[in-house]
């Protein structure tokens, strides 16, 4: 019987030959099109979900001897050991604080020039960001860091609780300020070494301007520290003022603030963040409370994530 089909030659030779050899070409290429499309979506998905890196928040904490045992002890034991380094700045030494001492300083904006000059000199490259705080702060540190992951250390930018006087934009300064690692070094190399930029004078309760003018006059930029609902993440007072209180502009501090604060101020009152960063503390021992709330207790249903650092942390401190 004579064949009409032949696989072998539909295969392996004859006039076929040519087609099929196209056919397993064409889905060849189909395979290793396929193949170079996941690894393409691989590597897109890995970016995707690789975190931003984590911003290095170098804290420097003034304190005053008269205050060590009453205040910044309290401070080390607790929100200080978040940041990634920190050091306390006082004018006296101190065995457990371990602060770094400048005698004799009596001027604010004096010490403030001095401070960040040694902390740009010993201290640079040991964080991204550097937040000045005093010891009656209390900072949730993990707070700042979920904000800073917005921006980069290279930017002209510094962040607080911001002010305005007289078209000068100004951060208040009970309310801690964090400057990127550009700021600082510019603050540092151009604006201190030139009077016109910045003063080298006595400024008294004029300090916190001064930075600012300084910082201005050197292109550093007063951002914008609200969150995405234009809620309040540096709080300039106590937490029961802006927690079911409110301001009183009979009180000269209030009534200061209130006629300065960049941001408009409805009810005497500021929307305050769920993401809060600072509070001013008006008694120290509210600290532990404020610590205990915000760094330990575990909302049901939350990422385990925190508690595992926190947990590492509260070891550490302990071997400590």
């Amino acid at each position: 019987m004579v064949r009409h089909f032949n696989t072998r030659r539909l295969l392996y030779g004859g006039k076929n030959r040519f087609g099929v050899l196209n056919i397993w070409i064409f889905f060849g290429g189909i395979i290793i099109m396929l193949i170079l499309l996941y690894q393409r979506d691989a590597t897109t998905a890995d970016i995707l979900v690789t975190p931003l890196p984590r911003p290095r928040i170098f804290c420097v904490i003034v304190t005053y001897a008269f205050r060590h045992e009453h205040a910044a002890i309290h401070i080390k034991k607790t929100w200080a050991r978040h940041c990634d380094r920190y050091v306390f700045i006082s004018d006296d030494v101190h065995i457990f604080l371990e602060p770094v001492v400048f005698r004799n300083i009596r001027d604010k904006w004096q010490r403030i020039r001095a401070h960040l000059e040694y902390i740009y000199k010993y201290h640079f490259y040991q964080g991204d960001w550097f937040l000045y705080a005093n010891d009656d702060n209390f900072v949730v540190v993990e707070n700042l860091r979920h904000m800073l992951q917005s921006y980069s250390s290279e930017e002209l930018i510094y962040f607080g609780c911001k002010m305005r006087s007289k078209g000068l934009i100004y951060m208040y300064d009970d309310s801690g300020i964090v400057l990127s690692a550009a700021s600082l070094k510019r603050f540092v190399l151009e604006a201190l070494i030139n009077e016109n930029l910045c003063s080298s004078h006595s400024r008294g309760s004029e300090a916190a301007k001064e930075l600012g003018r300084c910082l201005s006059n050197v292109n550093v930029i007063a951002g914008d520290s609200r969150d995405e609902f234009k809620k309040h993440r540096f709080l300039p007072f106590e937490v029961d003022i802006h927690l079911g209180g409110q301001m009183n502009a009979s009180v000269e501090l209030h009534k200061y603030f209130l006629e300065h604060s960049y941001h408009p101020i409805s009810d005497m009152n500021l929307p305050v963040s769920l993401r809060s960063i600072c509070f001013h503390l008006m008694l120290i021992p509210i600290t532990y409370d404020l610590y205990y709330f915000t760094e330990n207790v575990h909302i049901f249903g939350a990422s385990q994530k925190w508690d595992l650092e926190n947990l590492e942390l509260e070891i550490k401190h302990f071997h400590n």
